[in-house]
């Protein structure tokens, strides 16, 4: 597994197949996805591509700290690693309010789209979000890294040790590398995509698969189910024991509902 550098960003190609382009979270890089979903044997028939975003992991900032900058990148990139090819996205919080992006954007080429927690409504102020909790399994030792299990508590809502071990695996690498500056002013001042009303507008064929929290406290989801629901090609998943971090809360879930979406490829 070679890394690679296009246009400042970095990216590794695992295997062979249909392309799956996969996109973290904010603050987060290509680990939170890589080892996560490297797990999943269903996954050797497809081209996997994981990538650090602008600002994040190992990839440089774009010169303008706005998502417009972000997905006019992402679109060189994609031209460059995917082509013409069909292809299946994958996006997690903000990485999914880019994939919807990217899905509006190449309605003919995007065969499908699987979301987890992603944000429908850039805007904060204007986000519906739920009140978050937790469920605490077991009893947790956390002395490694103790300064971020406030953070864990805080984002998780299932609390157990296997779930610690998984957030300082999957969470860690990309808080340490993110550049704060950058992604401050992005937050601060030109987070919502030029196009977000349209985000839902997507080709005839793209299969969807959204994957919920119901105590989501950072993206909801009452708006993302109102903004999907009419999509007739639309599978909605909402999990009760999940919050924003639900690949860490639900992993089995969320593994078995993205190989039923890749069986509709195959």
């Amino acid at each position: 597994m070679e890394t690679k550098i296009f246009e400042n960003i970095e990216y590794q190609v695992i295997g062979n197949g249909m392309p799956i382009i996969f996109l973290h979270g904010l603050f987060l890089d290509k680990s939170s996805t890589k080892i996560f979903f490297e797990k999943d044997n269903h996954l050797a028939e497809f081209k996997r591509i994981y990538l650090d975003l602008p600002g994040m992991g190992n990839s440089l900032p774009t010169p303008e700290a706005t998502t417009d900058a972000i997905f006019k990148k992402l679109l060189s990139f994609i031209n460059y690693v995917v082509g013409t090819q069909e292809f299946i996205i994958y996006g997690h919080s903000y990485g999914g309010y880019l994939a919807q992006a990217i899905a509006y954007h190449y309605q003919n080429q995007v065969n499908g789209l699987f979301l987890t927690c992603p944000v429908a409504i850039a805007d904060k102020e204007l986000r519906l979000v739920e009140r978050h909790k937790n469920e605490f399994i077991g009893e947790v030792h956390h002395s490694e890294n103790e300064t971020f299990y406030d953070d864990f508590e805080a984002m998780n809502v299932l609390i157990s040790q296997s779930r610690w071990a998984a957030y300082q695996d999957l969470i860690l690498p990309g808080l340490n590398k993110a550049d704060a500056n950058f992604l401050k002013r992005l937050q601060e001042n030109s987070y919502t995509i030029s196009f977000e009303e349209k985000l839902q507008n997507l080709g005839p064929n793209t299969k969807i698969q959204l994957v919920l929290g119901r105590h989501d406290h950072v993206a909801g989801y009452k708006q993302q189910l109102s903004k999907f629901i009419s999509n007739e090609k639309s599978n909605i998943t909402l999990l009760a024991s999940a919050g924003h971090n639900i690949m860490i809360d639900q992993p089995k879930y969320v593994y078995d509902l993205f190989d039923n979406f890749l069986n509709t490829f195959e």
